[in-house]
């Protein structure tokens, strides 16, 4: 009962924020197709990462249509490059919205470029289903229409931030993050759990997206002994950063979070790139890590695509199989009503990649929030104890 008058109170909100949710206007669904969509970085500084995530999600797809669709609808599914760029993913996602007339987004790439998209896209009543990025406006304050599967960046630098002090005995905090609203989220996050602890930063240092050069900025923070650093940075920025500590000879704790967790880091990073720890809510399995349904997923990426699949592909099978769960639950007579309904319904989803367990509800729209710590071993993104180590704050 509370949990509905909870989301009776969200409705009205919206509706006096200009959300016409309660007509529902919809559109991508006939009686034998759902279309939805996508707007990611197919090429452009993290074309590794929109590539390998609609490869996986249109696999799903693909499964689901094979045998027969879902009730009796096959999934169209449209994506569209946007270069990594907010201008151009504004334009792709009016495309999908008003030519291609999508039901849903679907793992749509980057902070800024959801947030640009969302001004045409919610007052349309169209649903964003898990943007690939973990800032907590994705899915906070609570929406109707909104979803996310993972941590936010947010609890990732809290809960990691906690850990190494508490357990590592680290007390020179420091930050190095990029100058954006993705840096920022970091920023916070360190801040705020600073505070909690009665601790101060020690130093910090902040960088454009186009930097290449980090000496300046690691010099500053080893003068300043930091024995922590926290990380607000990518692919290009985590390898560049990391290396030239190394490079430097300084072999400083650096601890990054979903966004540096990835196989781009871990592959093309090297051995400069060894020991480094990231706090992030997507899995990160490997192909003998996993069995049953995981396994298969491995070795059908594997002969699609000549490679096992990394955790940007992995996370996007399971927010395809949610979606696919949702549009099951919401029944024959799907309306953006029922599929919200049958998101919500969907409990301890499991991943068949040995990450977290998902649930939504009326009041709770993000999937999971354990924060898994990770580091980089070999060249595999690996728990340091060999055990799954979950943080929290």
């Amino acid at each position: 009962m509370m949990q509905k008058s909870l989301m009776k109170v969200i409705l009205n909100v919206a509706i006096l924020m200009g959300f016409a949710v309660t007509g529902y206007a919809l559109q991508g669904v006939s009686d034998d197709e759902v279309v939805l969509g996508t707007h990611t970085a197919l090429s452009g500084p993290v074309a590794g990462w929109g590539s390998s995530v609609t490869q996986a999600v249109r696999m799903r797809f693909d499964e689901v249509n094979a045998a027969g669709g879902i009730h009796g609808r096959q999934i169209k599914y449209v994506v569209e490059d946007s270069q990594y760029s907010v201008p151009v993913a504004v334009q792709k996602a009016n495309k999908l919205i008003n030519r291609d007339k999508v039901f849903a987004l679907i793992a749509s790439i980057g902070t800024p470029h959801n947030l640009a998209v969302f001004k045409m896209q919610l007052p349309k009543d169209i649903p964003s289903l898990f943007p690939y990025t973990a800032a907590r406006a994705m899915v906070q304050p609570l929406h109707p229409l909104k979803f996310s599967a993972i941590s936010s960046y947010y609890d990732q630098g809290r809960a990691g931030l906690k850990y190494f002090v508490e357990e590592k005995g680290k007390k020179n905090v420091c930050m190095l993050y990029v100058d954006t609203d993705f840096g920022a989220e970091t920023v916070d996050a360190v801040n705020d759990q600073l505070k909690a602890m009665n601790m101060n930063l020690v130093a910090e240092t902040s960088h454009k997206d186009s930097e290449t050069n980090f000496v300046g900025a690691i010099t500053k923070l080893r003068k300043a002994n930091c024995d922590l650093i926290m990380l607000g940075t990518i692919i290009r920025d985590t390898i560049m950063s990391v290396a030239t500590a190394r490079k430097m000879g300084w072999d400083v704790t650096m601890v990054g979070n979903t966004a540096a967790c990835n196989s781009i880091v871990s592959g093309n990073g090297g051995k400069a790139v060894e020991g480094l720890y990231a706090v992030t809510g997507i899995e990160q399995a490997y192909y003998d890590q996993v069995s049953g349904k995981g396994k298969q997923f491995f070795d059908d990426y594997n002969a699609k695509f000549g490679s096992y699949p990394g955790g940007e592909a992995q996370v996007g099978y399971i927010v395809a199989d949610l979606t696919v769960l949702a549009l099951q639950n919401a029944g024959k007579d799907l309306t953006t009503e029922s599929f919200i309904k049958g998101m919500e319904a969907i409990s301890s989803h499991e991943s068949p990649f040995n990450g977290p367990t998902r649930s939504f509800s009326a009041d709770k729209h993000e999937g999971s929030r354990e924060s898994m710590l990770l580091q980089i071993q070999d060249g595999r993104w690996l728990s340091p104890t060999g055990k799954k180590m979950i943080l929290k704050y």
